[in-house]
């Protein structure tokens, strides 16, 4: 072997290991027996919201008391160390949500899950896809569905305040 070639073969494996220590895997949860606020967006075809406070996760989201209900459901101080994700699909479908991972790099969280649906041509739904991570210094959260980046929301805005309509980037 060369010493080109095991220069070059080092420069492969440390550029791949670099990659890979910048995008770093982020635990999270996710929760249900929630229902979405008919106030929240009501027109829009699906929604996609960052929370920080539980004011903003209530101006969202309500609690759907059911009897036997064994939801799981965010922990009463879950934003002192966490915040929520939040994509939501409405119309004539019930939405179910499969979360396939959550990374950071370089300041920008990814969310990626699978939707499946099953169609209720007389009934309409507002179906969530609730998902808590750790509180950081986030530019912005990416949300990728099957694959396919559908919203990109910026984190740039007033933390801790009511939720305005997310800024948009292409």
């Amino acid at each position: 072997m060369t010493a080109f070639a095991i220069t070059a073969g080092v420069l492969v494996v440390l550029a791949a290991s670099t990659w890979a220590a910048e995008q770093t895997k982020l635990p999270f949860d996710i929760y249900s027996g929630y229902f979405v606020s008919n106030k929240f967006e009501p027109d829009a075809a699906a929604s996609f919201v960052v929370v920080e406070t539980q004011k903003q996760f209530d101006q969202v989201f309500g609690v759907a008391f059911v009897m036997g209900d064994k939801s799981h459901r965010l922990p009463k101080d879950a934003f002192k160390s966490n915040m929520v994700l939040a994509a939501i699909k409405r119309g004539h479908s019930v939405w179910e949500y499969k979360v396939t991972g959550v990374t950071v790099e370089e300041g920008v969280v990814q969310l990626r899950y699978a939707v499946t649906s099953r169609a209720t041509p007389n009934t309409t739904f507002a179906c969530p896809l609730i998902m808590s991570m750790p509180r950081g210094e986030y530019k912005a959260a990416v949300f990728v569905e099957d694959g396919k980046q559908v919203k990109t929301v910026s984190l740039d805005r007033n933390r801790g305040q009511e939720i305005p309509p997310p800024k948009e980037t292409p």
